[in-house]
């Protein structure tokens, strides 16, 4: 053996080599393991969302989609508010580049129908879906509540919702809303409103991160907090990369995923 490789083997100890053997690298974090299993399931990180209601018009078509989204088959919510814009002749797509309807002028339409909810349902929204199937209440009495909350709090347009939108007071007024505790619907309005760092922890997200982590459940606001944080560090990659394009990419993936692309549901 020659001498300069003999000195150099010699000159490392066995004991080391042993202790290297003996400790592994240290374990992956919940991020880590998030941001792997994002490698290895999703493309297009860099692509923004592509579905027409991240270009709503206006506010109330947010509110709209929100609360009737949740735990149904998205096409029907797609028709509520495609149909809500036809009969009142509110233009559906274009942010920014057509006239943005405000919080007020949706509440004139609804006003006349307070506590007649049914009627609204059925003449408003042409929707009767409730927000739960036990005692839930009926989802139009559910968006006007919601968007009188908007109102009280001087939310009337996208500009509103980005200044103020984020304040705790607005959020426990919405969470107060029957059916509407968990959050849910107002962190998705947050998001179809332009909030990039908005995650809606719903069934879908919470099921790709625990399928990330390798564990049966993982709490909404873990998820939450992940996707977030997983965004952040693929940014590095993926410089055009927010929460909330992460949320609505994996949200997709795991509808194909799971259901096959029968299941449509946003809840």
């Amino acid at each position: 053996m020659p001498s300069i490789l003999r000195l150099r083997l010699n000159s490392f100890p066995i004991s080391h080599c042993r202790s290297m053997l003996h400790h592994p690298l240290p374990p992956m974090s919940d991020v880590d393991r998030l941001v792997a299993y994002i490698r290895r399931t999703l493309t297009d990180l860099n692509a923004p969302p592509t579905d027409a209601a991240y270009e709503y018009a206006s506010v109330p078509l947010c509110v709209i989609d929100a609360v009737f989204s949740i735990g149904v088959r998205y096409e029907s919510t797609e028709r509520t508010v495609t149909d809500f814009c036809s009969r009142y002749g509110w233009q559906r797509d274009g942010r920014g580049r057509t006239k943005e309807h405000t919080i007020s002028d949706f509440l004139r339409i609804l006003e006349p129908y307070e506590n007649r909810w049914e009627e609204m349902a059925n003449k408003v929204f042409r929707n009767r879906q409730r927000t739960s199937t036990r005692s839930g209440i009926l989802k139009a009495e559910a968006t006007y509540r919601f968007a009188k909350a908007l109102q009280q709090f001087g939310i009337e347009t996208f500009a509103d919702v980005l200044k103020a939108g984020l304040q705790n007071d607005l959020r426990r007024a919405i969470k107060a809303i029957p059916g509407q505790g968990s959050g849910l619907s107002y962190a998705y309005f947050l998001i179809l409103a332009g909030n990039e760092n908005g995650v809606k922890a719903d069934r879908m997200v919470t099921r790709y991160v625990a399928d990330a982590l390798g564990v049966r459940n993982v709490a909404p606001e873990n998820a939450e907090q992940l996707v977030r944080q997983a965004s952040t560090v693929l940014r590095a990659e993926f410089p055009r990369l927010v929460p909330s394009g992460l949320d609505n990419k994996i949200w997709k993936y795991q509808r194909a995923r799971q259901d096959g692309g029968q299941s449509n549901c946003r809840s």
